[in-house]
């Protein structure tokens, strides 16, 4: 009976402290190196993210303030720790509970505040791209790349075959289009990694509007062999190493080298959100995962464009394709 009476007692103590440390916590105050090391954004697009965003108002006196239910949130994204860790921080002092309801209040707050803002197609913005990849590589009408990449997640447990990728692993393919400094134009997290790169491109609004605006004004993306040759996405030659110095060689030399912006954009983006790296798996279903992927993959950008209606309209659907 002492022996669990101390324990009662103990966990009793938890909560008063975890609100001392709440209310002294400043995440603000760290240095330039702490803060980005802790959340993986710079100071002034923390505050960025606080003055956007209309965080749901509370009248009670413990309401935990908006400033550290976003430090939680990008912690928690940005280590690809457990919820219990990130909470246990000395920045933070909250319990496991606390930390799991912000999170899911706060990814679907982001997701929905900051996705249309950040992420669009921008024909006014093609020019500027296309004149790079003309000069660079001369290839003509290019604004950006296709790419797709897996983000590792645990079993589900529903419609678990549609998650399982031809590498072996559950996973949601998302698919990726940016241009040659990074920017991120477009993403389509919807399917399921047993869905190839090419069937998420047919299924996707992206592949419309390229369709349509290439008849206009000739722009066109530069993708892998995984994706079908078309007068708006060019593909390499197949089977062309065996013809050494040839047209077609040379092509696909050039073509590879023009590619590797998307290649070196997605190594960052899953350096610095760690919970996207292979070596993580998020522990969330696949709706949630979807929203985490949305906001993580569009800010902080380098410029602000704007979607077409057409995107808005289409962008919004979170469940897995169906066979």
């Amino acid at each position: 009976m002492f022996f669990y009476g101390s324990d009662s007692d103990d966990d009793c103590m938890l909560a008063p402290q975890r609100r001392q440390l709440r209310d002294k916590s400043d995440p603000l105050s760290l240095n330039k190196n702490q803060f980005r090391q802790c959340f993986r954004v710079s100071r002034e697009a923390f505050k960025n993210i606080l003055e956007t965003t209309e965080f749901p108002q509370t009248s009670k006196s413990s309401a935990i303030p908006s400033t550290l239910k976003l430090a939680a949130t990008l912690n928690l994204l940005a280590s690809g720790s457990y919820q219990t860790n990130v909470g246990a921080s000395f920045l933070l002092g909250m319990a496991q509970p606390t930390v799991s309801t912000i999170f899911s209040e706060l990814i679907s707050l982001l997701e929905e505040t900051l996705c249309e803002k950040w992420i669009g197609l921008n024909t006014q913005s093609f020019n500027e791209t296309k004149k790079h990849y003309f000069d660079k590589f001369k290839i003509p009408g290019v604004v950006g790349c296709i790419d797709g990449t897996h983000i590792p997640i645990l079993r589900p447990t529903k419609d678990e075959h549609m998650y399982f990728n031809r590498k072996g692993f559950h996973s949601i393919n998302a698919m990726i289009i940016t241009d040659h400094n990074y920017r991120i134009l477009a993403i389509n997290p919807r399917f399921g990694g047993a869905a190839h790169d090419s069937f998420v491109w047919d299924m996707s609004a992206e592949r419309e509007f390229f369709e349509e605006n290439f008849r206009n004004e000739e722009s066109r993306l530069l993708g892998d062999s995984g994706y079908c040759l078309a007068p708006w996405l060019l593909t390499p030659y197949r089977n062309a190493i065996a013809n050494y110095g040839s047209g077609e060689e040379k092509f696909n030399s050039i073509h590879s080298t023009a590619r590797c912006s998307i290649e070196r954009g997605i190594g960052v983006l899953k350096s610095r959100w760690r919970c996207l790296s292979s070596d993580r798996k998020l522990r969330y279903s696949p709706k949630k995962i979807t929203a985490i992927i949305n906001f993580q993959f569009q800010y902080p950008c380098h410029v602000h464009v704007q979607c077409p209606q057409k995107l808005k309209e289409s962008r919004p659907t979170l469940l897995p394709y169906i066979h």
